[in-house]
């Protein structure tokens, strides 16, 4: 949830409060562990793209501008935790449905037109079985 405060005086307040859905109709999700793999401090939240970690049992690692070919979803995490290396924390990733593509939260220099072999990231997502919903106002509209 975002909270922009917008007026502030001695006897009012006004606030605008955000909230962004970005799982938005029949979603599937699988539960599993997630590693950070990085090598370095890495933030867990919602919106990242996930890949399959052999080492571990049910595992998923960060996907990186480097293996976004091996992207099997979409990270369903509550909140945000900083993962130090090598560190784990249990979490739901979506593996299908309308996600909004605007909540996504994408690694450095990546975009949904990033090339993926012959293919995009969008198209790697719609494979998997996303269907990518871009600017979506129902339920994401300021709330006062």
């Amino acid at each position: 949830m975002g909270v922009e405060q917008t007026v502030s005086t001695r006897n009012q307040s006004t606030v605008n409060f955000t909230r962004k859905n970005l799982f938005i109709f029949d979603n599937r999700f699988t539960e599993g562990v997630f590693k950070n793999t990085t090598g370095a401090n890495f933030t867990l939240q919602a919106g990242q793209l996930v890949a399959r970690d052999t080492g571990v049992p049910g595992g998923f690692k960060p996907v990186t501008s480097e293996n976004l070919a091996d992207t099997i979803g979409i990270s369903a995490y509550e909140g945000e935790t900083v993962l130090a290396a090598n560190q784990t924390a249990n979490m739901n990733i979506g593996t299908k449905g309308t996600i909004e593509t605007t909540a996504l939260v994408l690694p450095a220099t990546v975009t949904l037109d990033t090339a993926v072999g012959n293919k995009s990231l969008r198209d790697v997502l719609e494979a998997l079985g996303f269907h990518l919903n871009e600017g979506a106002v129902e339920m994401t509209e300021i709330d006062n």
